[in-house]
């Protein structure tokens, strides 16, 4: 009763929040209309998440199978990619894209290899979190003034430059060769809260300490993919009519928001990222946050949808168990 219990909970979070900021009227649905007037804008979202940010996507997912030895064709990992987005995009509560995916690559392996292929997915998740930690610093740094000069957002500042230090603190305990038995940090993150899942992202890494190369470049897929969403967002915003909004801004704000985006309540992150775009604009002295990430969430997911066409098309070969927790099962066993 519990996972029917919380994906309800989460639905009703999500409900009330959309409620609400509709009725404040922070969130206008018929702001879609404006891509009746700009279709360009519509078209060019559209190719974007087709023609880049899933191929990248799924070269990275792929650099970091090849890296620890799982032989995984690019076909296959494209295929995945997409069926992946189509049930995150259709799949609420714990069984996510990211658990499809792991589940037939995890099928696919011998024994030895599948606790490998699993972490590749974890590692993925956690280096696009890093590329938006780095994308908004680097957007700080080359644009100290211009944010500087608006008080409201110091405090988003030296958040961004704490998570920061985070990151590159992190990469260089996890590449430092430790002598095996010696590492001092696992027992540190044994005394930490939530310990098995700090241990399991810090020995993922572990394994790629001797593949720096394929880390790094990842890193830098990432910025790449999130640099062309901030774009995205950026022409959302002027369609919109906001043009107060700087380029530099966007750079700032956008990886903010998709951080707390990764809270998994709800596809996409609707009704937490509506809230969280919204509170951003805010603070930039803007207006319009949720509506912008509301025509950017519905693009999205309409393109992910289209990874339906794939998985039926692979019906047989890429088939959901009749109890999809046995997936859920699979993946707590690695």
């Amino acid at each position: 009763m519990k996972k029917p219990l919380l994906t309800l909970l989460k639905m009703l979070v999500v409900g009330a929040i959309l409620i609400y900021l509709i009725r404040s009227g922070r969130l206008n649905f018929e702001k879609l209309l404006l891509f009746r007037d700009a279709p360009e804008i519509l078209t060019i979202m559209v190719g974007v998440f087709i023609l880049a940010v899933v191929p990248i996507a799924t070269f990275r997912w792929w650099l970091l199978l090849r890296a620890i030895g799982v032989p995984v064709e690019p076909k296959q990992t494209f295929v995945l990619t997409w069926i992946g987005n189509f049930f995150n995009t259709t799949l609420p509560g714990a069984v996510t894209g990211d658990v499809v995916k792991g589940y037939y690559v995890i099928k696919a392996q011998q024994e030895e290899g599948r606790t490998r292929a699993f972490m590749t997915l974890l590692i993925d998740r956690f280096v696009g979190l890093f590329g938006l930690i780095v994308m908004a610093f680097l957007a700080l740094i080359f644009n100290l003034e211009l944010i500087l000069s608006q008080e409201r957002l110091h405090s988003l500042a030296w958040m961004i430059v704490a998570l920061f230090g985070g990151t590159v603190l992190f990469y260089a305990i996890a590449l430092f060769p430790f002598k095996k038995g010696h590492d001092p940090f696992l027992r540190l993150f044994q005394r930490l809260p939530a310990s098995k899942f700090s241990i399991k992202v810090y020995s993922a890494f572990k394994r790629f300490q001797h593949k720096k190369t394929t880390l790094f470049l990842t890193l830098l897929l990432s910025i790449g993919l999130h640099t062309l969403i901030a774009l995205i967002f950026f022409q959302v915003a002027h369609l919109m009519g906001i043009k107060e909004m700087e380029l530099a801004t966007q750079f700032f704000l956008m990886p903010i928001g998709l951080i707390t985006v990764a809270i998994p309540i709800a596809p996409g992150g609707i009704g937490i990222g509506h809230v969280a775009f919204e509170s951003l604009y805010q603070l930039a002295g803007l207006s319009g946050g949720a509506d912008i990430f509301n025509l950017f969430i519905i693009v999205q997911l309409g393109v992910y949808l289209l990874g339906g066409i794939p998985y039926f098309l692979y019906s047989s070969e890429y088939k959901i168990p009749e109890h999809p927790e046995e997936m859920l099962k699979g993946k707590a066993e690695q």
